[in-house]
Protein backbone atom coordinates (compact mmCIF):
# COMPACT_ATOMS: atom_id res chain seq x y z
CA UNK A 1 0.00 0.00 0.00
CA UNK A 2 1.34 3.50 -0.75
CA UNK A 3 2.08 6.51 1.83
CA UNK A 4 -0.65 8.24 0.63
CA UNK A 5 -3.46 5.06 0.86
CA UNK A 6 -1.91 4.32 4.12
CA UNK A 7 -2.35 8.09 5.11
CA UNK A 8 -5.84 8.63 3.98
CA UNK A 9 -6.93 5.61 5.56
CA UNK A 10 -5.91 6.40 8.93
CA UNK A 11 -7.40 9.83 8.40
CA UNK A 12 -10.19 8.11 7.85
CA UNK A 13 -10.29 6.40 11.07
CA UNK A 14 -9.40 9.54 13.19
CA UNK A 15 -12.79 10.71 11.85
CA UNK A 16 -14.70 8.08 12.56
CA UNK A 17 -13.68 7.72 16.07
CA UNK A 18 -13.52 11.50 16.38
CA UNK A 19 -17.27 11.90 15.40
CA UNK A 20 -18.35 8.98 17.39
CA UNK A 21 -16.44 10.58 20.53
CA UNK A 22 -18.71 13.72 19.44
CA UNK A 23 -21.98 12.04 18.96
CA UNK A 24 -22.19 11.60 22.57
CA UNK A 25 -20.00 12.68 25.50
CA UNK A 26 -21.23 10.82 28.41
CA UNK A 27 -24.90 8.65 29.13
CA UNK A 28 -27.27 9.92 30.64
CA UNK A 29 -28.73 8.51 34.09
CA UNK A 30 -32.49 8.43 34.79
CA UNK A 31 -35.23 8.32 37.23
CA UNK A 32 -37.76 5.66 36.88
CA UNK A 33 -41.42 4.40 37.31
CA UNK A 34 -42.26 0.82 36.90
CA UNK A 35 -45.79 -0.19 37.52
CA UNK A 36 -46.79 -4.02 37.79
CA UNK A 37 -50.33 -4.97 38.06
CA UNK A 38 -52.99 -7.32 36.88
CA UNK A 39 -55.11 -6.15 33.43
CA UNK A 40 -58.30 -4.99 34.62
CA UNK A 41 -60.92 -7.76 33.89
CA UNK A 42 -58.64 -10.02 32.65
CA UNK A 43 -58.66 -12.34 34.95
CA UNK A 44 -60.71 -15.90 34.57
CA UNK A 45 -61.74 -17.87 37.45
CA UNK A 46 -63.38 -21.36 37.01
CA UNK A 47 -66.71 -21.83 38.01
CA UNK A 48 -67.66 -23.07 41.92
CA UNK A 49 -68.47 -21.51 44.72
CA UNK A 50 -66.43 -18.52 47.02
CA UNK A 51 -65.65 -14.87 46.32
CA UNK A 52 -62.88 -13.49 44.15
CA UNK A 53 -60.76 -10.52 44.87
CA UNK A 54 -59.94 -8.61 41.36
CA UNK A 55 -57.57 -5.69 41.99
CA UNK A 56 -54.75 -4.08 40.55
CA UNK A 57 -51.89 -6.03 42.91
CA UNK A 58 -54.24 -8.77 44.35
CA UNK A 59 -56.22 -11.72 43.00
CA UNK A 60 -57.64 -14.02 45.70
CA UNK A 61 -59.86 -17.18 45.63
CA UNK A 62 -61.77 -19.60 48.20
CA UNK A 63 -63.80 -19.14 51.16
CA UNK A 64 -66.14 -16.15 51.00
CA UNK A 65 -64.49 -12.88 52.54
CA UNK A 66 -65.37 -12.64 56.20
CA UNK A 67 -64.99 -13.28 60.22
CA UNK A 68 -63.73 -16.93 59.12
CA UNK A 69 -61.42 -16.29 55.73
CA UNK A 70 -57.90 -16.92 56.38
CA UNK A 71 -54.86 -17.21 54.18
CA UNK A 72 -53.28 -18.39 56.69
CA UNK A 73 -51.08 -21.74 56.14
CA UNK A 74 -53.25 -23.71 58.50
CA UNK A 75 -56.67 -23.94 59.07
CA UNK A 76 -60.13 -26.10 57.45
CA UNK A 77 -59.69 -25.70 54.07
CA UNK A 78 -63.61 -24.47 54.20
CA UNK A 79 -62.29 -21.46 55.77
CA UNK A 80 -58.93 -20.26 53.56
CA UNK A 81 -57.79 -18.57 50.36
CA UNK A 82 -55.34 -18.70 48.09
CA UNK A 83 -53.58 -15.86 46.14
CA UNK A 84 -51.27 -13.98 43.88
CA UNK A 85 -49.97 -10.99 45.24
CA UNK A 86 -47.84 -8.04 43.50
CA UNK A 87 -45.90 -5.94 45.68
CA UNK A 88 -44.92 -3.38 45.09
CA UNK A 89 -47.03 -2.81 42.20
CA UNK A 90 -45.35 0.60 41.47
CA UNK A 91 -41.32 1.21 41.58
CA UNK A 92 -39.62 4.29 41.82
CA UNK A 93 -36.57 5.99 42.01
CA UNK A 94 -37.27 7.73 45.35
CA UNK A 95 -33.99 9.99 45.24
CA UNK A 96 -32.24 6.32 43.87
CA UNK A 97 -30.93 6.61 40.34
CA UNK A 98 -30.52 4.50 37.78
CA UNK A 99 -26.98 4.98 36.33
CA UNK A 100 -26.82 3.69 32.74
CA UNK A 101 -24.14 1.14 32.75
CA UNK A 102 -24.30 0.59 36.25
CA UNK A 103 -25.85 -1.34 38.86
CA UNK A 104 -29.24 -3.04 38.82
CA UNK A 105 -31.75 -1.58 40.96
CA UNK A 106 -34.82 -4.23 42.86
CA UNK A 107 -38.25 -3.70 40.83
CA UNK A 108 -41.27 -5.16 41.52
CA UNK A 109 -42.70 -8.82 43.11
CA UNK A 110 -45.43 -11.49 43.26
CA UNK A 111 -45.93 -13.56 45.65
CA UNK A 112 -48.55 -16.73 45.43
CA UNK A 113 -49.90 -17.59 48.90
CA UNK A 114 -50.95 -21.32 48.29
CA UNK A 115 -53.56 -22.46 51.01
CA UNK A 116 -55.55 -25.74 50.44
CA UNK A 117 -58.98 -25.08 49.41
CA UNK A 118 -61.88 -26.90 49.31
CA UNK A 119 -62.61 -28.38 45.71
CA UNK A 120 -66.40 -26.56 45.30
CA UNK A 121 -64.42 -22.77 45.36
CA UNK A 122 -63.93 -21.34 42.11
CA UNK A 123 -60.09 -20.83 41.30
CA UNK A 124 -57.83 -18.94 38.81
CA UNK A 125 -57.25 -19.69 35.39
CA UNK A 126 -56.05 -17.44 33.65
CA UNK A 127 -55.07 -13.43 33.93
CA UNK A 128 -53.23 -10.88 32.38
CA UNK A 129 -50.09 -8.81 34.06
CA UNK A 130 -49.12 -5.47 32.66
CA UNK A 131 -45.86 -3.66 32.98
CA UNK A 132 -45.39 -0.29 32.82
CA UNK A 133 -42.40 1.56 32.63
CA UNK A 134 -41.59 5.38 32.48
CA UNK A 135 -37.79 6.30 32.29
CA UNK A 136 -37.46 10.47 32.79
CA UNK A 137 -33.63 11.62 32.10
CA UNK A 138 -32.40 14.56 33.97
CA UNK A 139 -33.05 16.86 31.42
CA UNK A 140 -36.65 16.11 31.93
CA UNK A 141 -37.13 13.90 28.67
CA UNK A 142 -39.35 10.44 29.39
CA UNK A 143 -39.18 7.46 27.38
CA UNK A 144 -42.32 5.30 28.22
CA UNK A 145 -43.81 1.85 26.81
CA UNK A 146 -45.64 -0.92 28.03
CA UNK A 147 -45.31 -4.69 28.19
CA UNK A 148 -47.90 -7.45 28.74
CA UNK A 149 -47.20 -10.91 30.48
CA UNK A 150 -49.97 -13.76 29.62
CA UNK A 151 -50.09 -15.65 32.87
CA UNK A 152 -52.04 -19.34 33.76
CA UNK A 153 -52.95 -21.07 36.81
CA UNK A 154 -54.01 -24.40 37.56
CA UNK A 155 -55.33 -24.91 41.15
CA UNK A 156 -54.79 -28.76 41.69
CA UNK A 157 -57.17 -31.10 43.23
CA UNK A 158 -55.09 -31.94 46.00
CA UNK A 159 -56.10 -35.56 45.45
CA UNK A 160 -52.55 -37.42 46.64
CA UNK A 161 -52.17 -36.01 50.27
CA UNK A 162 -48.47 -35.22 49.34
CA UNK A 163 -47.96 -31.42 49.34
CA UNK A 164 -45.07 -31.30 46.93
CA UNK A 165 -47.16 -33.33 44.05
CA UNK A 166 -50.19 -31.95 44.86
CA UNK A 167 -48.87 -28.08 44.52
CA UNK A 168 -50.70 -25.37 42.36
CA UNK A 169 -49.28 -24.26 38.92
CA UNK A 170 -48.27 -20.91 37.71
CA UNK A 171 -47.13 -20.07 34.23
CA UNK A 172 -46.01 -17.16 32.10
CA UNK A 173 -45.33 -16.43 28.51
CA UNK A 174 -41.36 -15.05 29.95
CA UNK A 175 -38.43 -15.73 27.93
CA UNK A 176 -36.16 -15.43 30.87
CA UNK A 177 -35.61 -11.63 30.65
CA UNK A 178 -37.17 -8.96 28.99
CA UNK A 179 -35.50 -6.16 26.88
CA UNK A 180 -36.40 -2.66 25.46
CA UNK A 181 -33.93 -0.46 23.48
CA UNK A 182 -34.19 2.68 22.43
CA UNK A 183 -32.22 5.95 21.05
CA UNK A 184 -31.52 9.34 23.19
CA UNK A 185 -29.29 11.61 22.91
CA UNK A 186 -25.99 10.36 21.03
CA UNK A 187 -26.83 6.79 22.35
CA UNK A 188 -28.22 3.46 22.38
CA UNK A 189 -29.71 2.39 25.40
CA UNK A 190 -31.06 -1.38 26.28
CA UNK A 191 -33.37 -1.27 29.10
CA UNK A 192 -33.59 -5.15 30.93
CA UNK A 193 -36.34 -6.69 33.31
CA UNK A 194 -34.92 -9.88 34.65
CA UNK A 195 -35.98 -12.03 37.72
CA UNK A 196 -33.63 -12.14 40.77
CA UNK A 197 -35.31 -15.48 42.34
CA UNK A 198 -34.78 -18.22 39.76
CA UNK A 199 -37.89 -19.53 40.49
CA UNK A 200 -39.18 -19.14 37.13
CA UNK A 201 -38.22 -22.16 35.09
CA UNK A 202 -39.01 -24.52 32.13
CA UNK A 203 -41.84 -26.60 33.48
CA UNK A 204 -42.67 -30.55 32.40
CA UNK A 205 -44.42 -31.31 29.85
CA UNK A 206 -47.09 -32.88 31.48
CA UNK A 207 -47.08 -29.93 34.17
CA UNK A 208 -47.49 -27.37 31.34
CA UNK A 209 -50.40 -29.66 29.88
CA UNK A 210 -52.05 -29.02 32.90
CA UNK A 211 -52.39 -25.80 32.43
CA UNK A 212 -53.42 -25.93 28.81
CA UNK A 213 -49.65 -25.15 27.24
CA UNK A 214 -47.54 -26.45 24.77
CA UNK A 215 -44.14 -27.77 25.46
CA UNK A 216 -41.62 -25.76 26.98
CA UNK A 217 -43.73 -23.18 29.13
CA UNK A 218 -42.07 -21.51 32.34
CA UNK A 219 -43.33 -21.22 35.61
CA UNK A 220 -43.13 -23.27 39.10
CA UNK A 221 -45.47 -25.20 40.91
CA UNK A 222 -46.21 -24.24 44.74
CA UNK A 223 -46.53 -26.92 46.97
CA UNK A 224 -49.64 -26.94 49.72
CA UNK A 225 -49.53 -24.44 52.69
CA UNK A 226 -46.36 -22.41 51.02
CA UNK A 227 -45.60 -19.81 49.29
CA UNK A 228 -43.52 -18.89 46.25
CA UNK A 229 -41.84 -15.34 45.53
CA UNK A 230 -40.92 -14.02 42.30
CA UNK A 231 -38.61 -10.60 42.57
CA UNK A 232 -37.53 -8.29 39.73
CA UNK A 233 -34.50 -6.02 39.12
CA UNK A 234 -33.87 -3.74 35.90
CA UNK A 235 -30.79 -2.05 34.64
CA UNK A 236 -30.06 0.13 31.54
CA UNK A 237 -26.71 -0.06 28.96
CA UNK A 238 -25.60 2.77 27.16
CA UNK A 239 -23.02 2.55 23.72
CA UNK A 240 -22.57 5.71 21.93
CA UNK A 241 -24.19 5.97 18.67
CA UNK A 242 -22.01 7.91 16.17
CA UNK A 243 -23.03 10.84 14.26
CA UNK A 244 -24.45 10.53 10.20
CA UNK A 245 -21.93 12.75 9.14
CA UNK A 246 -19.40 10.36 11.00
CA UNK A 247 -20.23 7.75 8.31
CA UNK A 248 -20.42 10.08 5.61
CA UNK A 249 -16.80 10.98 6.61
CA UNK A 250 -15.50 7.32 6.48
CA UNK A 251 -17.57 6.22 3.51
CA UNK A 252 -15.70 9.30 1.30
CA UNK A 253 -12.43 8.76 2.60
CA UNK A 254 -12.93 4.82 1.68
CA UNK A 255 -14.08 6.09 -1.96
CA UNK A 256 -10.87 7.96 -2.39
CA UNK A 257 -8.65 5.41 -1.32
CA UNK A 258 -10.56 2.70 -3.49
CA UNK A 259 -10.32 5.37 -6.27
CA UNK A 260 -6.50 5.81 -6.03
CA UNK A 261 -6.12 1.91 -5.71
CA UNK A 262 -8.01 1.05 -9.15
CA UNK A 263 -5.95 4.44 -10.85
CA UNK A 264 -2.54 2.73 -9.12
CA UNK A 265 -3.57 -0.68 -10.40
CA UNK A 266 -4.26 0.30 -14.24
CA UNK A 267 -1.16 2.29 -14.33
CA UNK A 268 0.58 -0.82 -13.42
CA UNK A 269 -1.27 -2.74 -16.26
CA UNK A 270 -0.16 -0.65 -18.68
Amino acid sequence: MSKIIRKLTALSAMAFAAGAVHAATAPTDWDYELSLQWVSGSANFSSGNGTQTKSLSTLGWGSALGANASISKNGNPEYLRSSIVIDPRIAYSGGQTLVSNGASVDANAFTHYNNEIASHYASLESVQMKLDITLTALDGHEISWTKTFDVYFKETSNSTGNAKLDGDIFSITWDGDYSKTFVYDGYEYTFNYFEETDFLNPLTQATCAQVKRGNNCVGFVTSESAKTPVDFGFNVTAVPVPEPETYAMLLAGLGVIGAIARRRRGSIAA
